[in-house]
């Protein structure tokens, strides 16, 4: 097989091993060799039909993850939705919508041929569970209960697609997948902005901000945060022309972000550079030194918080903000005595939006959001404190887990990229709302903290080259 990569290379539900002979050969798992007509082994020398039809498989599922990414991002099929369809009645809910991430989460099936590892890696994931569990028992007593059992199944569709990326496909194939979703996505929204501006820019009251293919701004901005995190780690190994590539696609990253005017992005770009600098710096010392180093930076953070409010309105207007946080405080403080009316068990996954309590409070403001601009009070008011404990959970432990491999592990753009992808979801939920969330064009975020917390928590992960991973971890 010309394809052969390096021994010990996980790809595809299978590996690749060498003989005493020295001969390089594949081997299927149990659950892959169904695609195969029950073959285990496939060796160089095998015949090109089957060698053939296999490739040609894998290309088209590659293709077709890729555009679930696509998909998920919320590129295209929103902002047409937005400019076409028009508005959409929250009670009856967008059948479009619901139509394309059917599409998206299609590839669920093909979990079926990986049950064994697929239900050890479950078995060792209990909270992520617990918390898609706790969503849909909210039902029970939920203001909207059919949204929040349409909802429901979104959130555990898309749970199953991150742990479908964890047993069938290795690191690196994943992460082909989504550089190539977001340069399309990237390119795409440039193309957007500069030659169609009636579609790529947004008018009143953000005019000159663009929004590319995505329905706004900030989604434009979290999208190029992504691309320019995952553009990054997949230029890191390449040399000549490749290497150039991913780093004209990360120039382009740079201008898209730019060119969304979303402060919040921008600030969260400089978070996941300090993230990296400090974890950059703490792999070069002894562990010790590193609990040091923590103490020493949560010290200095303590006096910091006494400091901050008298430089915070000077370092809001450099990034175009007033001490509202352009209308997220006076909302926020309108929905936290919502969320005190119900704190343990809140109003129901999916139910406090749209036509439920949160009626109440639109007649009180110039705007009408659509969620809380803040992920921890979204889930408190909808799933309570009790989803809200058990969704803070999983990020730290998810965090500490990723940032414990890439200080371990030489070379592990695996857990670089999800140590860096855990610290974006932990911050951006301050102001804007991605745990969750499961529509188009936040689903996405879900999916791959999914992924990563499957990942953190496998009993086997190949990473790059031949290292093995293990965690007894099951939580």
């Amino acid at each position: 097989m010309a394809s052969f990569q390096e021994e010990g290379h996980r790809c595809f539900g299978g590996e690749i091993f060498l003989t005493e002979s020295g001969e390089r050969v594949f081997e299927l798992s149990d659950d892959n060799r169904l695609l195969y007509g029950g073959s285990k082994t496939f060796r160089e020398t095998d015949g090109p039909e089957m060698i053939s039809a296999k490739s040609l498989f894998h290309r088209v599922e590659f293709a077709w993850h890729t555009v679930a990414f696509i998909l998920l991002m919320g590129a295209f099929i929103p902002l047409w939705r937005q400019k076409i369809l028009g508005v959409v009645d929250p009670a009856l809910g967008d059948p479009v919508q619901r139509a394309f991430l059917g599409v998206a989460y299609l590839g669920v099936i093909l979990l079926t041929l990986h049950p064994r590892r697929a239900l050890a890696i479950a078995r060792r994931s209990a909270l992520l569970w617990l918390l898609v569990g706790w969503a849909i028992i909210s039902g029970l007593w939920s203001a909207l209960p059919d949204v929040t059992l349409r909802r429901g199944v979104s959130a555990l569709l898309a749970s199953l697609y991150g742990l479908l990326l964890v047993v069938r496909y290795p690191f690196r194939s994943v992460l082909q997948m989504l550089g190539i979703a977001l340069a399309i996505v990237i390119i795409a929204s440039l193309g957007a902005a500069l030659l169609f501006p009636e579609w790529g820019v947004m008018g009143p009251p953000l005019s000159g901000a663009w929004q590319g293919v995505l329905f706004h701004k900030i989604p434009l901005g979290r999208t190029s945060i992504l691309a320019l995190l995952v553009f990054w780690i997949l230029g890191q190994d390449k040399r000549g022309l490749k290497r150039a590539l991913w780093f004209v696609l990360e120039l382009a990253a740079l201008v898209t972000l730019v060119g969304s005017r979303s402060a919040t992005a921008i600030l969260i770009v400089l978070v996941l550079v300090g993230s990296w600098l400090l974890l950059r710096g703490m792999a070069l010392l002894p562990r010790l030194l590193r609990l040091a180093l923590l103490s020493l930076g949560l010290a200095a953070a303590f006096p910091a918080l006494f400091i901050l409010p008298d430089y915070l309105e000077d370092f809001l207007g450099l990034l175009g903000k007033d001490l509202t946080l352009t209308g997220r405080v006076p909302l926020w403080n309108l929905l936290i005595p919502l969320a005190l009316e119900k704190p343990l068990l809140g109003y129901g996954y999916g139910a406090f939006w749209g036509t439920g309590p949160s009626s109440s409070i639109m007649t009180l403001l110039r705007w009408t959001p659509n969620h809380a601009h803040n992920g921890y009070l979204d889930l408190w008011l909808e799933i309570g404190l009790v989803g809200v404990l058990i969704a803070s959970a999983l990020l730290l432990i998810t965090l500490v887990r990723t940032g414990q491999k890439a200080l371990q592990i030489r070379n592990a753009g695996v857990w670089r990229f999800a140590f860096l992808f855990t610290v974006l979801l932990l911050f951006y939920n301050v102001s804007e709302a991605l745990l969750m969330e499961v529509n188009l064009g936040r689903g996405f975020y879900w999916v791959m903290f999914s992924y990563i917390y499957f990942l953190s928590a496998s009993d086997r992960i190949s990473s790059v080259g031949r290292e093995r991973l293990k965690t007894g971890d099951r939580l």
